[in-house]
């Protein structure tokens, strides 16, 4: 992974543009011509750190040091998972896994939805769904217990 210090200016403008999503600002556009779809991080001071996925910097024989054109809008559209059916089912029978599974961010449940997706055979794929409901469960029962003693304090 490669990245590129955003200069304050455009972080400013990203920022603004990016509107109450401003911790990580969605973006796509371009790096030396190739598309590019990423998120920004923050770098402190304002600024942020766009990082370069190694299929583009491969591709593009860059290196460390290398000066680059980047060209970026916010992207607006939505970039939430879609829950394949029979995962969703499986979350759905108990509610609170539904929610903990919900409350994850954008890119965790993606990860999740694809290790659900990588199952060859239908049972490991039922094992995986199952495992998975489970640990939901498992989450949403630790930020409980979490809550609570944060009250008793």
């Amino acid at each position: 992974m490669r990245c590129v210090d955003v200069p304050r200016n455009v972080s400013k403008s990203l920022c603004a543009a990016a509107g109450e999503n401003r911790l990580h600002i969605p973006v796509h556009g371009m790096v030396e011509g190739l598309p590019l779809k990423s998120t920004l991080s923050p770098r402190g001071a304002g600024a942020y750190r766009l990082h370069i996925h190694s299929n583009i910097w491969r591709k593009l024989r860059i290196d460390a040091g290398a000066i680059v054109e980047v060209m970026l809008q916010v992207d607006a559209e939505p970039r939430n998972p879609v829950l394949p059916p029979d995962f969703a089912a499986g979350l759905a029978d108990q509610p609170r896994a539904l929610a903990t599974f919900n409350s994850l961010t954008p890119a965790l449940r993606r990860q999740i939805i694809r290790y659900v997706d990588q199952a060859k055979q239908a049972s490991t794929r039922e094992k995986r769904i199952r495992l998975l409901a489970k640990r939901m469960l498992e989450r949403a029962a630790k930020r409980k217990k979490k809550k609570s003693s944060r009250k008793k304090k």
